[in-house]
């Protein structure tokens, strides 16, 4: 812990300098993506359009510094910036002023959060979001945030109710759309369809906003009832602490929230792009580098930002190999925002709203869901429960129902957990389980019983049920095997249950042997003395050497009987 917040150096080592021109080229292309998903992403949330930008120079730098990927880069992302949006409404933040100190607040605990996480190592946490989640959870994402942007691609707003009556929604939009913001819109989005399809290697969108820029100068966009981006202050933010907002109850709820699904979409990123460079992911690392990010981020006037897939990508395909392309990428963007920052003002809204809606149309995974279909229904459920709850509820309340129900299907499978009778083959002395082997026998007078989990508080009680029911069906058995191969936990009920089961066998005249178990589980039965009632010479490794004990003994006794 001595070195925990120091800066990552290792990524810095060994840059020869056509590396260094490699990456500050693929840095300029990483910029020309980031410039205008960052406007647009702070349009969305409703905060300062320069915010955006702010985000992102800060958060690179930030990482940079102290995250431990090379090629990684952050920025902000459409599940984080969706819900930081949900969140400033629900603390009935209008006014853009209002909405920015509130992100950059958030942007601040959101990093101080990290920062205390990776003290107690709680990086494994993002493992609450399961893979079925996070597929449905970028599903609801990706509806509600392309529904957002009906307002900006038609010039009339829907209304949030409409959602879940999108037919009425869309017959009221074409009555009252403004058709120069319609047309435009369209152009837009068939432009970035195109440009992605036959000239993907092109930064589609920065070529997109040039136009937009260029076309809305010479035509005069504002004039014909287009919205434009407006101004856009020159220069740098200077370094404030963010003014304090009214509820900080709602702050700190809303920043638990993004931070959870901010490191996990961020993980999630660094992973999939992990495995194509060949570096590893140590979550509680990149605690430090998306902390760092954030607050210097928070302290620039920005917003909470976090593993960006798509300018990761355009890095990684330009030749990027070293956090050279993050401060390229950061210093471009500040040099746009000082000496360019005029031309944005022309910019017109339903070019970010094309950007945004393309964005969104690429988070919704049909692949993933057939995948997760053909995998196991119940995860397809949950999958299909976290998008229906982020569209119905919300984003954080549509996760919160998401993460309950995949948690309780987790408790009820490992309270009700699988088992299974073992038998032999004819002419193996390997035990395999009767219901899947049908040529398979059970021994004589042995009964070998396989309880495929760890024995809990809460499944002690369907333990005994089913030791109780295969002792019902055991008729004259002599010996009754328990293979505790699964077992590597055991509490307190854990080891009455047990203890529960020797007497009962006592009781029936049948003796007890156990099997496997490893860690926690031997040494619990060390401590509570059961090892010992049971007999240190009656627990075995494997039920394969029980069952040659005991019929050994069997042929001792025989022998003996003989004599």
């Amino acid at each position: 812990m001595r070195f925990a917040f120091l800066p990552s150096l290792d990524k810095w080592r060994g840059i020869t300098p056509a590396q260094a021109r490699q990456d500050a080229l693929a840095g300029l292309s990483v910029a020309a993506v980031a410039l205008p998903v960052g406007l647009a992403y702070a349009a969305m949330m409703g905060l300062p359009p320069a915010s955006g930008l702010w985000a992102a120079i800060a958060g690179m730098i930030g990482y940079a510094l102290f995250g431990a990927s090379r090629t990684l880069i952050v920025g902000p992302d459409t599940a984080t910036c969706t819900l930081i949006a949900a969140t400033l409404s629900g603390m009935a933040l209008v006014a853009p002023e209002e909405r920015l100190a509130g992100a950059a607040g958030m942007a601040l605990l959101v990093g101080l959060g990290c920062l205390l996480a990776r003290v107690f190592r709680l990086g494994t946490l993002a493992n609450l979001l399961s893979r079925p989640v996070l597929v449905g959870y970028m599903a609801g994402v990706a509806v509600t945030l392309a529904w957002a942007q009906l307002g900006p691609l038609t010039g009339t707003a829907p209304r949030p109710q409409e959602l879940l009556r999108p037919l009425n929604a869309l017959f009221r939009l074409v009555l009252h759309a403004h058709w120069p913001t319609v047309i435009l819109s369209v152009a837009a989005c068939l432009a970035l369809i195109a440009l992605r399809r036959w000239r993907p290697r092109w930064p589609a969108p920065i070529l997109l906003v040039i136009g937009g820029c260029l076309l809305s100068w010479l035509f005069n966009f504002p004039s014909l009832g287009i919205s434009v981006v407006g101004d856009i202050p020159a220069g740098l933010p200077a370094l404030a602490i963010p003014a304090q907002v009214h509820s900080i109850e709602a702050m700190l709820l809303g920043a638990g929230g993004v931070l959870l699904v901010s490191f996990s979409s961020g993980i999630v990123t660094a992973r999939s792009f992990a495995a194509r460079s060949g570096e590893t992911v140590d979550p509680n690392r990149e605690l430090l580098g998306f902390g760092a990010a954030n607050i210097a981020s928070g302290l620039f006037q920005g917003f909470v930002v976090t593993g960006a897939d798509s300018r990761t990508a355009v890095g990684l395909a330009a030749g990027a190999s070293s956090p050279v392309a993050s401060i390229v990428a950061a210093l471009a963007l500040a040099i746009v925002l000082t000496l360019a920052s005029a031309a944005l003002f022309w910019l017109p809204q339903p070019v970010l709203a094309a950007i945004l809606l393309l964005a969104a149309l690429h988070l919704f995974d049909w692949r993933a869901f057939a995948t997760l279909a053909r995998i196991s229904r119940a995860e397809f459920a949950f999958a299909a429960l976290a998008a229906a709850g982020v569209v119905a509820f919300g984003v954080l309340n549509g996760v919160a129902v998401a993460v309950t129900a995949t948690l309780m299907y987790v408790m009820y499978v490992t309270a009700t957990p699988r088992d299974a009778l073992l038998g032999r083959l004819p002419g193996d002395t390997t035990l395999c389980k009767l219901h899947l082997n049908p040529g398979a026998e059970a021994m004589p007078g042995v009964v070998v019983w396989l309880f495929e989990s760890s024995i809990w508080f809460f499944n002690a009680d369907t333990f005994r049920r089913r030791a109780s029911e295969v002792l019902a069906l055991s008729g004259q058995a002599r010996w009754f095997v328990l293979d505790a191969a699964a077992m590597t936990h055991a509490d307190a009920d854990a080891i009455e249950a047990l203890t529960w089961l020797r007497q009962s066998l006592e009781e029936r005249g049948v003796g007890l042997m156990l099997t496997g178990g490893h860690g926690a589980f031997r040494m619990a039965l060390d401590r509570s003395g059961l090892a010992d009632a049971i007999g240190r010479d009656r627990i075995f490794l494997t039920a394969e050497q029980a069952v040659a004990a005991i019929e050994r003994l069997d042929t001792e006794r025989a022998a003996a009987s003989a004599a």
